[in-house]
């Protein structure tokens, strides 16, 4: 899914303490997840691969430089569960030191054995429905990111994500879009 501007809401970053084991040309990047209150839903899950990050923020998802968090086994997070301060830890890597500037979240297919990996669960009766995640199997969720890696620190980032405005319904076809926005 690429879309210009920031595609999660409220992206944060914060230097941190040291990253034992670190060299003098490198810092570590942490990851969490958190979410605002969603409206019509009980459940929006997401089933999450792996997280790649990038120092250019025009680098397609074959392009040198990326680094990645990898989830394995994938972890399903509902992002409704992350509210009121709760957050979903992703993992940390040692990147080298300097700005990092893309961040794509990998999320696993809705198909064979998890046809709903990536789902929403709807208020109004209950029905867990497929949420379609355009891209985010392939080249992943995008969003411009402006994080500093600092040598020997840690570098805390949250992606604060605001289910209600980003799953959306396609029309009256009874199928919901995943397009995380900026805020």
């Amino acid at each position: 899914m690429t879309m210009g501007g920031v595609l999660l809401a409220g992206l944060t970053a914060c230097g941190g303490g040291g990253s034992g084991g670190s060299s003098a040309d490198s810092g570590t990047f942490r990851l969490a997840l958190t979410d605002a209150p969603a409206c019509g839903y009980d459940a929006v899950n997401l089933t999450i691969q792996k997280v790649r990050v990038n120092q250019s923020s025009s680098a397609s998802d074959t392009d040198s430089g990326w680094s990645e968090i990898v989830l394995s086994p994938a972890v399903r997070i509902n992002l409704l569960d992350l509210q009121n301060g709760v957050l979903a830890e992703l993992g940390q890597i040692p990147l080298p030191t300097g700005k990092y500037t893309q961040l794509r979240m990998i999320l696993a297919d809705n198909s064979g054995a998890t046809p709903l990996a990536n789902s929403v669960v709807l208020t109004s009766d209950k029905t867990e429905v497929a949420l379609k995640t355009p891209s985010g199997q392939q080249s992943g969720v995008k969003a411009n990111i402006n994080i500093d890696i600092a040598a020997n620190k840690m570098a805390d980032f949250v992606l604060d994500f605001d289910a209600c405005k980003s799953v959306v319904v396609a029309g009256n076809s009874g199928q919901y879009l995943l397009k995380p926005v900026s805020v």
